[in-house]
Parts: structure tokens; sequence; C-alpha cells
């Protein structure tokens, strides 16, 4: 193996993981309640087929070229000036999801743990703490999500486990929904797959993995092991409250994590474990939006290091956060996010992918 291609195709999915379990994770039963009612888990697994196909083509069309990053190869197959203008909107893209993405921890903190603290202290904190952080090589950025996945999987798994023992199966059924309409299920369909946009993440990886040609596989195992636990959570959350009640819970499964324990009092408050096992994925996910944003900018500007473009993004990040005025608006702005990011982020390497069969350039490694 090479050593100037430091990660193997384990680290790629812990990346992959790490990265899209963050946010969502606190909601997601709601919305997929609101769209299927008892059919939730069903929506939620329905979502990962959709989000399989933007990981497919940016997988395979970065597989073609295994020693460059996509900002380097689209300007071969796209022209320079319209690559870049891709690659601005990659930039964009990701710095606005990095800011929602901080605002919704802030609303979260503030009406959970920090209830007397400014919101906007809450976000810059954690910026601050983010934007100190990408300051490394892309290997070292793969590190710290080898380091912290063990955590988020662990305690997701732990609160199934345990909440299992709650589920009320008359909850579940019918398995298709009560009155679940084609709209409504094909809504919460985008919702889930709305999700799992960090996929994307892989054009950075791919030149330099180990073994390139693994890139599919390791995405595929990756969006695998994302959506059954997004699936279990749906389905004990679900299971312990019915569909009705998870409707009118903003965070059903920080509720659900308040409602299970482990033997006589040995321990009763799975909550504060999930908050910070919560915060730990968020930073993740923050720290892979973040980073995207800084290293496309650098591509599109030709600058040499990603670490001085980091700095000046922070300000422009936290004002993205504080662009919604109310909790109504951020979550609105988060849906609309994601739909343009699954838009987004699915046709582009598909318009790469074709652009390089028609005009036969690159192929798959085998190295």
């Amino acid at each position: 193996m090479n050593s100037n291609r430091p990660i193997t195709t384990i680290q790629v999915m812990a990346v992959i993981i790490s990265t899209i379990i963050g946010i969502g994770i606190l909601s997601i039963p709601r919305y997929m309640a609101e769209a299927g009612d008892s059919g939730a888990p069903l929506v939620t697994a329905s979502g990962v087929p959709v989000a399989f196909l933007g990981c497919w083509f940016t997988a395979v069309v970065c597989r073609k070229f295994p020693n460059e990053t996509l900002f380097v190869f689209s300007r071969r197959l796209l022209g320079t000036w319209l690559a870049d203008i891709f690659s601005m909107l990659i930039f964009l893209f990701f710095a606005f999801s990095a800011g929602i993405t901080m605002r919704q921890f802030g609303e979260v903190c503030v009406a959970v743990v920090f209830k007397k603290t400014p919101i906007e202290a809450v976000i810059l904190l954690m910026l601050l703490l983010v934007a100190l952080s990408i300051r490394r090589n892309i290997v070292k950025f793969t590190y710290v999500h080898v380091f912290y996945l063990p955590f988020i999987l662990l305690s997701a798994i732990a609160i199934i486990l345990v909440a299992m023992r709650n589920v009320d199966v008359l909850n579940l059924l019918p398995l298709t929904g009560n009155h679940t309409t084609f709209s409504s299920f094909s809504k919460g369909t985008i919702t889930s797959a709305g999700l799992y946009q960090g996929t994307f993440v892989i054009i950075l990886l791919v030149p330099l993995m180990k073994k390139p040609q693994q890139i599919l596989k390791a995405g595929t195992v990756a969006l695998g092991i994302i959506g059954f636990i997004y699936v279990m959570i749906v389905w004990v959350t679900l299971g312990m409250f019915g569909a009705q009640e998870t409707k009118l819970l903003s965070y059903p499964t920080l509720e659900a994590a308040r409602s299970i324990s482990i033997g006589a009092g040995l321990l009763e408050r799975f909550d504060a474990l999930f908050i910070i096992i919560w915060v730990i994925s968020i930073f993740t996910t923050i720290f892979t939006n973040y980073y995207l944003a800084a290293y496309s900018l650098q591509q599109v500007l030709r600058h040499k290091d990603h670490r001085l473009i980091s700095s000046f993004l922070l300000p422009l990040i936290f004002t993205f956060s504080l662009l919604p005025r109310n909790i109504f608006q951020v979550y609105s702005f988060a849906s609309i996010t994601a739909i343009i990011g699954l838009i987004f982020l699915t046709f582009y390497p598909l318009l790469l992918w074709l652009v390089s069969l028609i005009r036969n350039k690159g192929a798959i490694s085998h190295e």
C-alpha cells in the first residue's frame, strides 16, 4: 500500500457516518410521523435509496479521477469558469448549511440546557471551536471523525436497545400508516433523503484513499448503517409514544431518552448522556460543512491553504446562523436547504459523470 495515500476504506465510512448523524436525529421521528403516521419507519427507510443516488454519482465520478479532488477534475470536464461557478455554489451551500445547523444547535441548547444563555454566545462558542479545529489537513480531519465515531454509535445503539423494552407494538400498526397519501409519503421520503447529504465529503477523501476503487463500497455501507440507526430511532420512538403524540413533541428522540432507565436507579438520566453525545455529533457535522466550505473557496481562489480562508469565513457563517428570526424560520430554512442540497449534490456529480463518459475522460483506479 502507498504510504502517500493513508486513508483506509473503514476511515472513509467513519467520516461519512459521523458527518451525517447530527442535528436531524432529534426531530426525525416527528417529521416521519407527520409524513407517514404509524408508517414512519417505512418512510424513513424509503429515503435511503434516494440519498444513495447522489452518493453513487459522486463516488463513480470521483473513482474515475482517483488522484484529484472534484474541484480539480471538474475544470477539465466543464471548463475553468463553469467549474468555478459550481464550486462557488458548493461553497455557498455548505457555508449556509453550517450556519443553519449551528442555529439549530443553539436553539436546542437554549431550550434544553442553557436556558438563560444568549443564543449568540452558544453559537459563537461552537463556531470558534470548529473554526480552530478545521485548521488541519484532510488526514487529520479524518482522524477527528474516526476518534468520535465510537462515542456516537455506541450511545445511539445503547439508547435504542434500552428503549426497545418500552415499545408497544400496537403503536406501530398499521405498518403503512393510517390514511397515508402518496403526497405525504413522498414529502417524508425527500425529508429523510435530505439528511444524508454528508456523503458528498468523499470528494475530499478519494485522492488520499489507499484503495480509491472501494469508495462506492464505503459510501454504501455507511448509508446502510446510518439508515438502520435512523429507522430504529423512529421505530422505538413511535413504539413508546405513538404517532399522534410524537407529532406534538419538538424533540421526540430526546423525550425517548428521558423516558428510559437501567436498573433501580443505576442509570436514570439517559437524556444527559444523549445530550453529551449529541453535542459531539453536531460538532462533527458542522466540522465537515465548515471544512467543505473553506476548501471549496480555497479552490475557487486558487489559494495555497484553507486555514486563512477558514478564519475569514467565521463571521459569514455566524451571520448565516442569525438570519432566521425565530425557530419556525429556522426549521423552514433547514428544510429548504436540505431539499436544495439533495437536488444540487445529486445532479452536479451526475453532470460530471455524464460529461466524463461523453468526452471519454478518466479511468477507474485498480491500485
